[in-house]
Order: structure tokens, then sequence, then C-alpha cells
């Protein structure tokens, strides 16, 4: 994570490019260095992808749902 790339593609941007690619307007991984490099790289790309935790997916689509489950 703190090592910087002295040549070719940083990671993160290679990365970000990678998940870009399949059109989805959002990444979610179960990694806190993961999230980082991700934002990072979407953040650099300028463009609109979410990068969420795993977490902020399960509670999105808790709080989604009408109801408790059955």
């Amino acid at each position: 994570m703190w090592m910087e790339e002295r040549i070719g593609k940083r990671i993160n941007a290679e990365r970000m490019d990678e998940a870009a690619s399949t059109g989805a307007d959002a990444v979610s991984v179960a990694c806190p260095y993961c999230l980082i490099m991700l934002d990072d790289g979407a953040r650099d790309r300028g463009d609109d992808t979410e990068v969420l935790d795993i977490a902020q997916v399960v509670r999105r689509s808790l709080s989604e749902g009408s109801g408790p489950p059955q």
C-alpha cells in the first residue's frame, strides 16, 4: 500500500480501469487496503464509480427491503 511504483502504470489505476471496464457503477471490496486503493484510483480517474466495503453493500440491501426478512 505504501510502496510507490517507479515504472509503468500505478496499480490502483490499473485495477480501477479493470473494474470500470465492466460498466459497473459501484465496486465492492472486503479489504480495507483495497478500499483505499480503489477509491484513490476512482478519484484519479475522475469518474463516478462508487467504491464500497462489502458491509456497506449489505447494509444498503437490508435497508432497501420492505421490512425484516421472513
